[in-house]
């Protein structure tokens, strides 16, 4: 099927300012005259690279699923291009910010803020658990999203630089809309039955235009949205049956809360699969990792001190009142989020300068490397951070580019783009993928050659990849560190201690001294 023929908006001159050399076809405004762009994305490269690098149960995931993808991609865009209007072209587009992490993690403090810690963080972990497996399971079968032509996207902000299974945005609505349903139910004495079922209503059509703006917007397949949908309906059943021994575990104070959640958290980070293409999901899974650890350990440590304030104090005190209420709560947005922003750009700063130097000295110490991701460089490798890394804005946030319609900064080689690859046609592009040699090995003992040949083929594997990003390298993108992996780590966990602990009980102590 001809581009042309699925939508007007690709003929005449639409069309002719699409170059032929990029990945998929994007629209980032729901304007109807707003330009049609290529742009990278990951998952694209011939099927034989992903079968390569991958583990053979990994690649044949991968297969099963790209050839769902080349089954669906022409009644995507037959349907799509019937069902597509400017009017609901601004709904999808609008309700898809209802999905992301930036609404998950700008609304989440607001619980902890005032006055609700149990059910917040029950709806961290909950959609914490969801972010993780979701971005775990990507970088795993790395698959591309839809084929973009035949399919039009339209998108608002970056995600599409991840890969594309299992859509994250289904498994957010899904795990929120539970979430909030059962504690709708939990509250129908107070409310009603009547509110409760009006809430239920919105609850249902806010996870059903999420996950079906997905596949309108030509951002996901039936398979994205449908494993999706299932990780985050398990999230939120397994947390209803295990929450409430968590919360009593945590509540006993015993050591073994730290004892156990450390380790597992940096276990979690360091055995998160390693993706064939520059994909961000990991980022994203330790930024929602260190936020659990934190809150796991501020729970902790305000049980253990004492300190923690109960949910009746916290309310207690806005609710005085219109006028009172209205001003303490504006006190706790502006001091409450000040310090997050303020601990980001401190902690970041501070340990960006001090973890490289010190993976040095225990490499020069130890004689060993310390684990690097790939795309990632070790600290033996650099002098020092740029400074600017530190001033960054939260990815989360800058991802959005709401209403844009300048050029694409993105580009790549168009023999490695899915629209010469559809139908898992080999390219000569992959012609540099032999089998490993075993000629040229020294005599050494036997232990000896297997490690060298084991490192040879990381290595050989490690070109490949190299060669490969090189021909397929987003214009503008940054090198990265080890360093910003741990660094991660400390800024988010702090994040987690700060926002569900100490600032509450810093209101609490600021609020008593001006009301007394």
């Amino acid at each position: 099927m001809s581009t042309d023929s699925i939508n007007p908006k690709l003929n005449g001159e639409s069309s002719k300012r699409i170059p032929t050399s990029e990945t998929a076809v994007f629209q980032h405004s729901p304007e109807p005259d707003s330009k049609l762009k290529r742009e990278w994305e990951p998952g694209c490269q011939p099927d034989e690279i992903y079968d390569r690098y991958l583990p053979k149960w990994r690649a044949w995931l991968r297969r099963y699923l790209v050839k769902r993808l080349r089954e669906e991609k022409v009644w995507m865009a037959d349907w799509q291009s019937r069902v597509r209007t400017e009017g609901r072209d601004k709904f999808f587009y609008w309700t898809a910010i209802f999905g992301t992490h930036t609404f998950f993690m700008t609304f989440l403090p607001m619980l902890f803020f005032f006055g609700f810690p149990i059910k917040a963080r029950g709806l961290l972990y909950v959609v914490g658990m969801g972010i993780y497996i979701s971005s775990f399971a990507k970088d795993l079968v790395c698959t591309p999203r839809p084929y973009s032509p035949p399919v039009i996207r339209l998108s608002m902000s970056t995600h599409h630089h991840e890969y594309g299974f299992p859509s994250s945005h289904s498994t957010n609505s899904v795990s929120i809309a539970l979430f909030f349903g059962g504690w709708l139910y939990e509250l129908r004495n107070q409310v009603g039955m009547t509110n409760v079922v009006a809430g239920w209503s919105f609850l249902v059509v806010y996870a059903a235009s999420v996950v079906g703006g997905r596949l309108y917007t030509g951002m996901h397949s039936t398979a994205d949205i449908i494993g999706g949908s299932l990780m985050g309906g398990t999230c939120w059943l397994l947390w209803l049956i295990v929450g409430d021994s968590t919360e009593g575990w945590v509540n006993t104070g015993t050591w073994l809360v730290p004892a156990i959640s450390i380790p597992l958290t940096l276990g979690m980070v360091h055995y998160h699969p390693e993706p064939l293409d520059d994909c961000p999901c990991f980022e994203d899974a330790i930024a929602v990792l260190a936020v659990i650890l934190g809150s796991f350990v501020g729970h902790w440590w305000g049980v253990i001190s004492g300190e923690a304030i109960p949910p009746a104090v916290q309310r207690e005190t806005y609710q005085a009142g219109l006028v009172q209420g209205l001003t303490i709560t504006i006190f706790r947005l502006v001091l409450g989020l000040g310090i997050m922003f303020a601990w980001r750009l401190i902690a970041k700063t501070t340990l960006l300068r001090i973890l490289p130097p010190l993976f040095r000295t225990f490499s020069r110490v130890s004689g060993e490397d310390l684990p690097t991701r790939r795309f990632y460089k070790a600290a033996t490798d650099y002098n020092k951070v740029p400074q600017k890394i530190s001033f960054r804005h939260i990815p989360s946030v800058v991802d959005l580019q709401i209403g844009t319609n300048e050029n694409s900064s993105f580009s790549t080689s168009p023999i490695d783009s899915p629209l010469s690859h559809m139908n898992g046609i080999a390219s000569k592009s992959s012609a540099f993928l032999q089998a490993p040699s075993m000629n040229g090995l020294s005599k050494r003992s036997r232990k000896e050659e297997e490690k060298h040949q084991v490192e040879e083929d990381r290595k050989r594997k490690d070109d490949e990849i190299r060669l490969m990003i090189r021909i397929n390298k987003r214009k503008g993108d940054r090198s990265k560190y080890d360093a910003e992996v741990l660094t991660k780590v400390g800024v988010y966990s702090g994040i987690g201690l700060l926002a569900t602990t100490f600032i509450p009980i810093l209101f609490n102590k600021i609020e008593n001294i001006i009301l007394a």
